[in-house]
């Protein structure tokens, strides 16, 4: 073997152990990412009481993706837990394995829903704050009367360093905006138009709602999404993998396991998948004491619960099971419900929406048209600060309303 022949093994065989090590401390650190960030729904949680078995990656399943309107400088300034923010976007993520694709479910943040622990209705962002990731899953199930099956969390820094490490994402701004920044310290400024944008600009168009409605901004939020999804999947994204399970760990938490992420990961690498999108339909609901609501359209509910229940092998729903359409009449915010009617009221009869034969314009609910979204354009509340928690909403005239006051309403 001549000298050039056995230089070539001996870097064939250094490269070799390179790519074993590199790939072997990648596993690892993966691996450590993921465990840092792992945290069961809760501790005797095995599965959705919607579910007669667990859940499995392998059959279709639903992720509850939970973006929190906290970061480290809040959570010192406010002196309170992850736990103890809201959700300041909530999306139903449905993977459906026999048609490869993913249907995706925006839940605007204001939505009336039914608070089991609490005993009322109440916005669905705020059950997090009120209980952590049990509080806001047990609020979507009663919401949509589908099992979530997982869940992720991810606080302001995980997209702002997310995008950042991804050295941006492109993105098409369909509007000048100027936003606070997530430090609560000044404002970020996004022009209109298709650039790449930084974390924090990312994060200002996907949290804005000052422009257009919650349908704008869910619809901003799941394109983020696939764009960074897109971007993560380039080839110049894999030297910053370790760089990526470092953001994850420190701002992220779910439950899946390492073997349901790599069975997820080799799914999607082998199938080409489609997403389908669509939000929550709803009217304007300003409550006694001048605080702003929106209630979703119960007929919207029970078609999307129909379609999602279908795609999960499970039994059609009924409109009493689901606690907006059942308590309709005693639906008042922040009001606690009687204990008799929660142990012994039910529907005499189902809902015309829920009778055998019954063709709804909603149609699946997932294809519902630009023109039916604009007919429920809501008003919407864009004047709340989130960063002092459940007691900072206010009036129209800039007086505080704590919601305290209406809490010790009795019926």
């Amino acid at each position: 073997m001549n000298k050039f022949l056995k230089a070539l093994v001996v870097l064939l065989l250094l490269a070799a152990i390179v790519a074993v090590v590199w790939i072997g401390y990648l596993f690892y650190t993966i691996n450590k990412g993921v465990s840092d960030s792992y945290e069961d729904i809760a501790e005797d949680r095995n599965k959705s009481e919607l579910r007669d078995k667990k859940a499995s990656v392998e059959d279709s399943f639903t992720v509850l993706i939970m973006g929190i309107d906290e970061n480290e400088k809040r959570s010192k300034k406010e002196n309170i837990s992850r736990d103890q923010f809201r959700t300041d976007s909530m999306i139903l993520a449905t993977f459906d394995k026999h048609s490869n694709s993913v249907k995706m479910l925006s839940i605007p943040r204001d939505s009336l829903t039914y608070m089991t622990n609490e005993q009322t209705f109440d916005k669905v962002n705020h059950a997090h704050a009120l209980g952590g990731v049990p509080s806001a899953v047990d609020a979507v199930e009663n919401l949509v009367n589908v099992p979530v099956d997982y869940y992720i969390r991810l606080n302001f820094d995980a997209l702002v360093e997310m995008v950042d490490t991804l050295d941006g994402v492109e993105f098409d701004v369909p509007f000048d905006m100027v936003e606070p920044n997530p430090y609560d310290d000044g404002k970020t400024r996004v022009s209109k138009g298709k650039q790449t944008l930084t974390g924090e600009e990312a994060l200002a168009v996907v949290r804005s709602r000052q422009y257009d409605s919650d349908f704008g901004r869910g619809e901003r939020q799941m394109q983020m999404i696939k764009a960074i999804m897109q971007k993560a999947k380039s080839t110049g994204a894999i030297a910053k993998y370790d760089d990526l399970v470092n953001v994850v760990a420190r701002n992220v938490n779910h439950n899946f396991t390492m073997n349901e992420l790599g069975s997820i990961a080799t799914y999607f690498s082998k199938n080409e998948i489609s997403f389908e999108s669509s939000m929550i339909l709803g009217d304007d609901y300003w409550a006694f004491n001048g605080a702003y609501y929106y209630k979703p359209a119960n007929e919207h509910l029970f078609v999307i619960s129909k379609t999602l229940r279908e795609i999960l092998n499970l039994n059609p729903p009924i409109a009493d099971d689901f606690e907006n359409i059942r308590y309709d009449y005693w639906m008042n915010p922040q009001q606690i419900l009687p204990t008799d009617v929660i142990e012994n009221y039910h529907l005499e009869e189902e809902p015309f929406y829920a009778q055998e034969g019954y063709d709804s314009p909603y149609g699946t609910g997932f294809d519902v048209t630009r023109e039916t979204l604009q007919q429920h354009e809501t008003e919407g509340d864009t004047n709340i600060d989130d960063v002092d928690g459940m007691n900072n909403e206010y009036y129209d005239d800039g007086t505080e309303y704590d919601e305290q006051d209406s809490q010790n309403n009795d019926w």
